[in-house]
This record gives structure tokens, C-alpha cells and sequence, in this order.
């Protein structure tokens, strides 16, 4: 056989997976204490989550500002839809007569509550009993000669489901990512050689975290660190991205690529 022809098997060998004789190369899957940690505080959401929407808070906005002069035997009658216990309130002055004014509350016709004639400064709340379409009347049909000029806030107080719900959207995908991860588990890398065994696994930054026969070491590594490894410091480790378009931390002893992390 010729001399000068060159083994394909040893031009590929240095560039292959195949770790050096005497070096072992495996991987194992780890749940982290942060994925347990996402988990529960994922159920403390989903759990508030719930709480909030089948007891929600109230919040108040301004539905209606009234500034104007109401003649006599006219009336303002402004409609809103309300589920049973959200309120109504009208706040504000009446200028003119008896500086006072009319107000009351109807549902498919009915009177549900009357104020009576209510003096300034006002300020009232209705309670709606039932869920329903309510129909607040502002009403100087009690006047036959006098205007009255009102300056009137109607605030709505309402369920506000939205804290609730986002609790629960956020809940859902925080468990769900946490579920995965659990499921999945955090990928290491180990080598041992002869009775050492070191163990590596991704952190923040492009830095992998080491254990060196079971102890973490405080200081982490990076890309272009280089470490003798093994019993008798034999085997050179070397680590660099590696990839073209995802990159990845690659792992070279006595520079044959053994591993990949992300």
C-alpha cells in the first residue's frame, strides 16, 4: 500500500465526537431548583388567578360628566348595563331653585329606587340588586319655573375581571413552560476520566457552570478557557462556540469535539 495516501478515518478523526481513549463522555438531564421554583409560584398564580375572577375587585370610572342647565319639567336619563352589586353613583352640584333635583333609578319601567329630591351638593349611589339594564333619571319635572344648572360626575363602580384574568393568562404560561422544563430537565454534559468525573451544564451569558467530582465550583467557564483534566492532568479541555448559524459551547479534549451544550 502506497505511503502517501492519507486515511480518511484519521483526517476525520480529531474533528469527530470520539473522545480520547481512557475519557467517557455522556449526558443527563437535571430538574433545577428554578424550574420546581416557576412551577409553584405558576400555581400560586393560576391560584389567584381564580380567586380574583370569582371574587373581583371593584374599580370605578367616570361614565358621564353633566355640565349643563336642565329646564323645566325636562330630564336627563342615561342607561347602563350593571351586574347585581355593582354600583352607580351621582356626585356633583345643582345650582338654581331649591338648588336641588330629582333622581331615581328604573328597570324595564320600574322604579327600582328613588332618591327623592336629593339638595347639593350630591352625592349617591345606587346598588344595582339584580344583573340588568338600569336607567338613572336626572329629573326637574318637579320645577315649573326654575332651571337648574348641574355639574354632575356619574361613576360607575364595576367587577373588574382583568387582574384576575391576567394572573391567569400569565399563570398558565408560566406552568406550562415550568412543565416542560420538568419534563424535559436541564441537559449536562459529563466526562470522566479514569476516577474524575467533571460535569458541565449552561448559565446566564454564554458561562457553564463545573462540577468537579460532584462539587460546583464557585467561578464558571467560557468560550476559550482551556484546562488540564484527568487524574494525572493528561487531557487538555478546551471550550469554544461552535456552530454557523445557532451557536452552541463546544467541548474539545486533546482537540477531538466531545459535546455540545446550548
Amino acid at each position: 500500500m502506497s505511503e502517501d495516501v492519507p486515511s480518511l478515518k484519521r483526517i476525520a478523526e480529531p474533528r469527530s465526537l470520539k473522545p480520547a481513549p481512557g475519557v467517557v463522555v455522556g449526558y443527563r438531564r437535571v430538574r433545577t431548583k428554578g424550574t420546581w421554583a416557576v412551577f409553584i409560584i405558576s400555581l400560586i398564580m393560576v391560584a389567584i388567578g381564580l380567586a380574583l375572577i370569582v371574587h373581583p375587585p371593584m374599580s370605578s370610572k367616570v361614565a358621564y360628566t353633566i355640565d349643563d342647565e336642565l329646564k323645566p319639567q325636562y330630564y336627563f336619563h342615561p342607561w347602563f348595563v350593571l351586574k347585581k352589586g355593582e354600583k352607580l353613583e351621582v356626585r356633583g352640584t345643582v345650582r338654581g331653585g331649591n338648588n336641588d333635583i330629582w333622581i331615581y333609578v328604573k328597570e324595564g319601567g320600574r322604579t327600582v329606587e328613588d332618591f327623592k329630591l336629593v339638595k347639593s351638593p350630591v352625592d349617591v349611589i345606587f346598588t344595582a340588586p339584580e344583573d340588568g339594564n338600569y336607567t338613572l333619571y336626572i329629573d326637574n319635572s318637579m320645577s315649573l319655573v326654575s332651571s337648574k344648572i348641574l355639574h354632575l360626575e356619574l361613576i360607575r363602580h364595576y367587577y373588574d375581571y382583568v387582574p384576575g384574568g391576567l394572573f391567569l393568562f400569565f399563570g398558565f404560561i408560566a406552568l406550562l413552560v415550568s412543565l416542560i422544563g420538568l419534563m424535559i430537565g436541564q441537559k449536562r454534559l459529563t466526562i470522566r476520566v479514569g476516577d474524575e468525573t467533571y460535569e458541565f451544564w449552561p448559565t446566564n451569558w454564554g458561562k457553564v457552570n463545573v462540577a468537579v467530582n460532584g462539587v460546583t465550583l464557585d467561578s464558571k467557564v467560557k468560550p476559550g478557557d482551556k484546562f488540564r483534566i484527568g487524574p494525572n492532568d493528561e487531557h487538555i479541555l478546551e471550550i469554544k462556540m461552535v456552530g454557523r448559524f445557532f451557536k452552541k459551547t463546544g467541548f474539545f479534549v486533546d482537540g477531538r469535539e466531545v459535546g455540545r451544550l446550548p
